[in-house]
């Protein structure tokens, strides 16, 4: 398994604004349709910090193996596979990483016409998009997958 990570930073996520508000703040050139509050509740309160990772396990891999991979990585201070609002913090900083290849947050799941959907980070020619793509299909060695995890306590 690779694990891809640019530089230790941290993403805010403002639990006070609305899905519709996160997802403007991304400026994306394109969102897919039924990606909206009603199928993607957010919870939370306040503006959370979360330290986020990008997984890339360079091989197809099914959305049950990445989730375990995530979560086995660190027992000590555990990754979570990032929900919508972690994901598209994520894309607000970091805009030009989803050019180079599609970035998915398997941690917020949706059922859509009949199967489950997760959010995506992705681009279509020079255009970034928040899509979904589909549970069950499993991913190519090309997909990264994001996971946070909560700062530590200051003590």
């Amino acid at each position: 398994m690779n694990i891809e990570t640019t530089t230790k930073q941290i993403i805010t996520v403002d639990y006070g604004k609305s899905l519709e508000e996160m997802i403007a703040a991304g400026n994306y050139d394109w969102v897919n349709g039924n990606i909206t509050a009603k199928k993607f509740s957010i919870e939370g309160t306040g503006n959370v910090q979360y330290e986020p990772k990008v997984f890339h396990f360079d091989r197809y891999i099914s959305s049950e193996d990445a989730v375990a991979a995530i979560k086995a990585d660190d027992r000590q201070n555990p990754w979570e596979p990032a929900k919508i609002e972690g994901l598209t913090a994520y894309g607000t900083k970091n805009p030009e990483e989803q050019r180079q290849y599609p970035i998915i947050g398997l941690g917020s799941v949706a059922e859509v016409g009949g199967d489950r959907g997760v959010p995506g980070l992705g681009r279509s020619g020079a255009r970034r998009s928040l899509g979904l793509y589909w549970w069950g299909g499993g991913w190519g060695g090309r997909c990264r997958f994001l996971a946070v995890r909560n700062l530590p306590s200051a003590t």
